[in-house]
């Protein structure tokens, strides 16, 4: 009976096996993990003894400076990171520590310790899709001379980035100014001349077989015309005629005008306004004509059927206007080509919608930005303009 009692108790056989081998795992998992929270916590004691033997001591930078700084054991695995860094990369200290720095922001890939590089840049796009150009900068923390680990700071340049975009994009301008009002000159001339002695010509005078092909060299030459004032509007700019506008008005404005495309391709506009009122200082005219561009761009690119979302977001510091299409994207190898005068993805594009649209949204003190549409396929063009507040606030200063 007792025995009947202690097996019912206790599995025998090969259940006992199982048993002893699950239990087994676990304690080796357990030490496991153990030795590796203790080596991970010795590594962390080694680095901050390091930082003590700097000159001058860092303990005081890493805790409270502005620059976002992460400490890095001899492996490259992150051991301590301050504020400034969780913020920048939008990212919890908790998926920073215990991590390699190659898996987290994907630099310093084979890390060696005494072989790495002291300054480098990245791109880093945040969780909340938010894209950064960062500047990376590294120092060996010694201890008595030997390598204990790693201090990496991180610097946002995206400002700068920006900056150095619109100056390229602006050095473009300036060689296009030196060259086109007399380019553009020395081919009207001719051009009207043509276009004058074609018109003096009336289809009698033609001969029979001829006659078609009258209309047609007028059309060209019309369109020559048109390709001509876009180039001289791009070399001698008007200045904008600045006044109080509603970003709201200028969109369903810009919406009516393209009706004919949107109706012949069967592509969906759908607003998405800020429920306040957005008003940015600006010339209305100029302005309906950028946007007019952008929102043709985003039509052609969309499929038969397809949509375009206009937005128009409101921000502490900026408006935002972003046209969203569901087309095919544009390839990344040709991104940074489609500011340039006379590139185009279209066959019929002459390629100065977007450098007109560019130059006018700059000269408004604006930035236009082109990336992928997130969640669908497509681009998405962002315009980002001053709001009044931060206009004030730079006047008053």
């Amino acid at each position: 009976m007792v025995s009947t009692r202690f097996y019912s108790i206790f599995p025998s056989g090969p259940l006992l096996i199982v048993h002893l081998i699950f239990l087994l795992a676990i304690i080796i998992l357990f030490n496991w993990k153990e030795t590796r929270e203790r080596a991970r916590h010795q590594n962390h004691i080694n680095t901050m003894r390091a930082l003590l033997w700097q000159n001058p001591p860092l303990i005081k930078t890493v805790d409270y400076s502005y620059e976002a700084i992460i400490l890095l054991d001899k492996t490259g695995e992150i051991i301590e990171s301050n504020p400034r860094s969780t913020y920048l990369l939008g990212l919890t200290k908790s998926s920073l520590v215990g991590q390699p720095i190659s898996k987290v922001l994907g630099i310093l890939n084979n890390f060696q310790p005494n072989k790495l590089p002291e300054v480098g840049e990245f791109c880093w796009k945040t969780p909340k899709r938010e894209t950064k150009y960062l500047r990376f900068q590294t120092r060996p923390l010694l201890n008595h001379n030997i390598p204990a680990g790693t201090l990496l700071t991180l610097f946002d340049i995206s400002e700068e980035k920006k900056c150095s975009e619109a100056y390229v994009q602006i050095a473009k301008f300036s060689i296009i100014n030196e060259v086109s009002a007399g380019l553009a000159h020395e081919i009207r001339n001719p051009l009207t001349t043509i276009k004058g002695f074609m018109q003096l010509i009336t289809p009698e005078q033609w001969p029979e077989s001829y006659r078609p092909y009258q209309q047609l060299v007028l059309d060209e030459i019309y369109t020559i015309e048109q390709v001509l004032s876009k180039f001289l509007l791009i070399a001698s700019p008007s200045a904008p005629q600045i006044e109080l506008l509603s970003l709201a008005e200028t969109i369903h404005a810009t919406t009516q005008l393209i009706q004919p495309l949107r109706d012949r391709k069967a592509v969906t506009i759908v607003l998405e306004l800020s429920s306040n009122a957005v008003y940015i200082m600006g010339d209305p005219e100029q302005l309906l004509q950028a946007l007019l561009s952008i929102l043709k761009n985003a039509i052609e690119a969309s499929p038969q059927g397809g949509s375009v979302i206009i937005r128009l977001t409101d921000h502490e510091s900026h408006v935002r206007i972003s046209v969203i299409d569901n087309g095919p994207g544009i390839p990344e190898n040709l991104r940074n080509r489609v500011l340039d005068p006379f590139f185009s993805t279209h066959k019929e594009g002459t390629g100065l919608g977007l450098t007109i649209a560019q130059q006018i949204i700059l000269a408004h003190h604006g930035m236009l930005h082109i990336c992928d549409s997130i969640g669908t396929n497509g681009t998405e063009v962002l315009i980002d303009f001053p709001s009044l507040a931060t206009i004030t606030s730079n006047l008053s200063a």
